[in-house]
């Protein structure tokens, strides 16, 4: 195992260097100029100053001798200054990481939650009203738009019923409020944003879960333990319920790209403001040292996330081995 981990965290070097060189031409390739953001709408901007401008960032230089000055900071852990405002990218990841890592907290424990007890009963309770309800709403989960069915509920419950707020991270007069006020009114903001967002990994996690439970159900183990007469919630809960949730395990790992790099739709459209909305405002502006820090660490994030995938299924799974 020692073997295979180093083996694979060997070639995720090649991996995230194609990854950044990829994002680094797409970025290029596309129209415009960071600099055309700053000087566009200013008329008073002279054609001089724009070069100017483009030397300063050193967008005039060959797109491989671009790559590799950002390499080279990148070797001293320095990701840059942004060009939209000068200030240090990493500062700006630092600023807005706690909020995501909240957000996506709170959307995958509802996930699972959720999700592994609706699998297990759709599987016990196969083809019966409670199964064909959660398959109903499953379906719905994948084909509604996530972005769509968050306008509605901004609309239902912001705006009439005025119930929950529709946007921010906290209200205007938060610092006027007492400790349990600002606790509340962070709550407040969150349910629009984690409901929305748990609500196709609900629904994928579900079917998921229920698939795997209705393959273990039918195996001999299961009706060896029947046939003991053991009570049937220790067969489902005890024997059954272990060995379903071994694939299910494994989509833990996976989740840790989503803990950091945060979703551009939810964020953008709630205006929450984590890396899911730094983001966007970074492609937006053409801020490339945001991007292409954004781009690298959930990169990063995703590859160690099917590590450990791999890794946590061969431990709660002795049958699977790696060499």
């Amino acid at each position: 195992m020692k073997t295979y981990i180093f083996r694979r965290l060997l070639l995720t070097i090649p991996v995230i260097f194609g990854i950044t060189v990829i994002t680094f031409l797409v970025m290029h390739l596309s129209p415009g100029k960071p600099t055309d953001v700053l000087t566009d709408m200013n008329q008073k901007i002279t054609t001089e100053a724009k070069q100017r401008l483009v030397t300063l960032y050193g967008l005039d230089k060959p797109f491989y001798v671009q790559y590799g000055m950002w390499l080279k900071r990148l070797a001293k852990f320095d990701f840059g200054k942004s060009f939209k405002d000068d200030r240090p990218v990493i500062k700006k990841i630092a600023e807005r990481l706690p909020v995501t890592l909240l957000l996506n907290f709170c959307s995958i424990i509802l996930i699972f939650a959720l999700a592994i007890p609706i699998g297990v009963f759709s599987a016990v309770k196969k083809d019966t009203l409670f199964d064909k309800i959660t398959t109903v709403t499953v379906f719905l989960g994948f084909s509604i738009p996530t972005f769509w069915l968050a306008i509605l509920l901004m609309i239902l419950f912001g705006v009439q019923l005025g119930w929950l707020p529709i946007s921010g991270f906290r209200s205007i007069n938060f610092d006027e409020l007492t400790i349990i006020g600002k606790l509340l009114d962070i709550l407040r903001h969150l349910v629009l944003p984690v409901l929305i967002s748990a609500f196709t990994g609900l629904a994928g996690l579900s079917r998921y879960t229920k698939s795997s439970m209705l393959e273990v159900l039918h195996q001999d183990y299961i009706r060896t333990a029947r046939a003991k007469g053991l009570p049937e919630n220790t067969v489902i809960f005890k024997h059954a319920l272990k060995n379903a949730l071994i694939p299910v395990v494994t989509i833990v790992g996976l989740t840790l790209p989503d803990l950091i790099g945060g979703s551009f739709i939810f964020e953008t459209i709630f205006a929450w403001p984590g890396m899911g909305r730094l983001g966007y405002e970074a492609i937006m502006s053409r801020d490339y040292p945001v991007i292409m820090c954004v781009g690298t660490i959930v990169a990063i994030l995703t590859l160690l996330g099917n590590l450990l995938a791999d890794i946590a299924y061969a431990y709660v799974d002795p049958r699977i081995r790696y060499k």
